[in-house]
């Protein structure tokens, strides 16, 4: 199992039968970045003592921006690269553990980062820049617009500290990749056999360190470089690939007409591109590309690098990038069978995004058209503007069941009267989830506001509209669009929780709320009987049952208005409802709950229905997600679902596929997931972990080896409920 199946497929306009069979060379490669994440993740070694003499060299006369650029300088110019036979997109740092001697060394660095301000927090990584004004211009061409603005009259002097800062940092970037040109340049002489391809790599980066790209290789070799300048050398950890058949299809084209390349090459390319992703970031996280969707006019965009980008990533098989496709109306029939039958190989790509209620949502908060359709789910599925954007994401989880035990807990302990109706009752919840709302808007407004003193990004405010036009930094309000995301967790468990409470407490009267709280402290014990009734005969959100998906409108609109009643920096907080791994986290420290889950058990993985509660059918499943707005969500929101591996052999379950998705998106959901993976597999997965070691599931919201997942993760996603198509 340790290589992909040799499989060919067919690429609408391309060819009718296009082989995913990656040459020796990059299988080679691939097949490394999968063995190396088994190992725990290793650091760049040498990055503590760079820093620590880059603060050391600081004053107090010297002003923060100069010294955050200095310092992501000095990174770039002596950051360890590696250069490995066989690739074909280059300058991935050297990643390692450092040796006994180094430890020590690094200790003192340490010491010495110790006197420094600590960086406030708040999200720094989910990074997308704007590559295409980084391949219209060039590194030269931002440098000379530095220059430009610098030169303008009247400027404040944090105006010319900005720009002295920007110019600091991207004369780093423009070195680093002229040392990429300089080792592949190196390798040329010794690696003989490859020394035209090495020559030729080195051509390229010398080209691009100054100059703007005119072929593909060249526009993505550039991409990937300043990927790695912005992760490195900066810190903005996950900075994504992004649209790349949009920002690369202009490259791709010319060089088509020119004969300069044909489909395989550019195919092998984003293959290459995909497995450096996998090097330079180890499993449990997410870093994305999204392809479809429409341009700035509104224009649908499907084309050969959409197939192609889709293509890279089955024939890769490694865990980054997840690839999510933006479906609208007028999106090809072509493509959505396409990746249904991408889906049915048990991939777990692409995710479909509903591009028509994304772009809407950005409208409602001040995007303008143009930028409305130039998005991108940062990471898993948080939404943020390309190219023009400071957002945080995931800011913070909550968990939404721990309201309603909170509520219960007072109760029980006699810290508040018993509520005489289930209204009240759920006003209690609304009370704390709200106060815990604020009490987190307050203090990420705080953190915003320390970042303009702490923080600061000049590399960023290079690539980044409108830090250069304004003259101010990425973290001073620079970006075209600030704001923040946070994401709430379990409300399918909340939901059902109060039906259960509804049902037992204030309907049957069956037992007061200290006992049910009893009941729950003790985790069911001696009452699974009970708790069997629960699960199994009372109404479930999930089934296009009306009442409890009444019950989850409510309380989703409730949530969604709670956070937007705040302000986090420049904006308005905004809310999202998906988990990443934090079902899992949150649920293996909350106790049961009247909904019939036991004490430590992963909470519901998205906003969907809880695990295995979906006994309708998935079509069921969809309507009840869909019965509120997604509008607001651009902080995120996930339906998942899972299908048996009889979409492997049927042309009509994979047309059922796709009506199931395309209902769920015409209704306004904001994004499915699909799992195809036997129940079977993932159990023999569990017993024999060796035997499947690039085994991918859907999480929530991004994709990861099962094998890497811990148990509790491995149960929830064997315990979702799985459909027959």
């Amino acid at each position: 199992m340790n290589a992909p199946p040799i499989a060919s497929i067919t690429i609408p306009k391309i060819d009718a039968s296009f082989t995913l069979t990656l040459p020796p060379d990059i299988m080679a490669l691939r097949n490394k970045a999968l063995d190396l994440h088994r190992e725990p993740p290793p650091a760049i070694v040498e990055f503590p003592q760079i820093d620590a003499e880059s603060w050391s060299a600081h004053t107090d006369e010297e002003d923060w921006l100069i010294w955050r650029a200095r310092r992501c300088a000095e990174r770039l110019k002596k950051m360890p690269l590696d250069m490995e036979p066989g690739e074909r997109i280059v300058g991935k740092p050297l990643l390692r553990c450092a040796t006994a001697e180094e430890e020590a060394e690094q200790q003192k660095a340490f010491e010495m980062l110790a006197q420094m301000p600590p960086f406030p927090g708040g999200d720094a990584g989910h990074f997308h820049p704007d590559y295409e004004k980084l391949f219209r211009v060039g590194v030269e061409g931002i440098l000379d617009e530095i220059v430009k603005r610098l030169q303008r009259p009247g400027l404040t002097e944090e105006q010319r500290n900005s720009y002295a800062a920007c110019r600091i940092a991207m004369e780093g970037f423009s070195e680093y990749i002229r040392r990429v040109a300089a080792e592949c340049e190196g390798m040329a002489i010794t690696k003989v056999p490859r020394a035209d391809r090495w020559s030729k790599l080195g051509g390229i980066c010398r080209k691009v360190a100054g100059e703007p790209p005119t072929t593909f290789h060249e526009a993505l070799q550039l991409m990937f470089l300043a990927q790695i300048a912005l992760w490195f050398g900066e810190d903005h950890g996950l900075t994504s690939p992004g649209r790349m058949d949009q920002t690369l299809w202009p490259f791709y084209e010319a060089d088509l007409a020119a004969g300069r390349i044909a489909p395989r090459e550019a195919f092998a390319l984003i293959c290459c591109l995909y497995i450096q992703m996998n090097r330079i970031l180890w499993p449990g996280s997410a870093v994305a590309v999204m392809v479809g969707g429409r341009d700035r006019h509104g224009n649908n965009i499907t084309n050969d690098l959409t197939y192609l980008c889709l293509a890279a990533r089955q024939a890769t098989q490694l865990v980054y990038p997840t690839v999510g496709l933006a479906w609208h109306a007028g999106t090809p029939a072509e493509l959505t069978d396409f990746a249904a039958r991408m889906l049915a190989t048990g991939a777990g790509d692409p995710a479909f995004f509903n591009d028509e209620l994304i772009s809407q949502g950005l409208r409602d908060h001040g995007v303008s058209e143009e930028d409305s359709f130039n998005y991108m789910n940062s990471t898993c599925v948080e939404i943020k503007v390309c190219g023009a954007s400071n957002m945080w994401v995931t800011a913070p989880y909550f968990n939404c069941p721990k309201g309603l035990l909170d509520v219960m807990e007072r109760v029980a302990s006699h810290g508040a009267p018993a509520p005489h109706s289930f209204g009240e009752l759920q006003q209690r919840i609304r009370d704390e989830l709200a106060n815990t709302i604020r009490d987190a808007a307050r203090n990420l407004d705080q953190v915003w506001h320390d970042r303009a003193t702490r923080g600061c990004f000049p590399l960023a405010s290079c690539v980044i509209s409108d830090c250069l036009e304004r003259g101010q930094d990425f973290d001073r309000g620079g970006a075209r669009y600030n704001w923040v995301e946070n994401s709430f967790v379990g409300l399918a468990n909340l939901v059902d929780s109060l039906m259960a409470v509804k049902h037992m407490v204030y309907d049957a009267e069956e037992m007061s709320l200290p006992e049910f709280h009893r009941i729950l402290r003790s985790n069911f014990e001696e009452r699974e009987e009970l708790r069997l009734r629960i699960l199994n005969t009372l109404p479930k959100y999930g089934n296009d049952d009306g009442e409890p998906d009444a019950l989850a409108r409510e309380w989703a609109e409730f949530l969604m208005e709670s956070t937007e009643t705040n302000t986090v920096g420049l904006h308005s907080y905004v809310p999202g409802f998906f988990c990443w791994i934090m079902h899992e986290r949150m649920g293996s420290v909350t106790g049961a709950t009247p909904d019939g889950r036991l004490a430590g058990l992963a909470l519901a993985d998205g906003a969907g229905a809880a695990q295995g509660r979906e006994v309708c059918g998935p079509t069921a499943s969809v309507l009840s997600t869909t019965k509120w707005s997604h509008r607001k969500v651009l902080g995120g929101l996930v339906h998942n679902a899972k299908f048996t591996k009889s979409l492997l052999r049927s042309a009509k379950a994979r047309q059922s596929l796709c009506n199931v998705i395309e209902t769920y998106l015409r209704r306004g959901g904001f994004e499915m997931q699909i799992n195809v993976v036997g129940k079977e597999a993932l159990l023999d997965a569990q017993l024999h972990p060796d035997q499947y070691p690039d085994l991918l599931v859907r999480v929530a919201g991004y994709s990861d080896y099962f094998v890497h997942l811990n148990k509790n993760m491995q149960d929830e996603v064997i315990a979702r409920t799985e459909h027959e198509l």
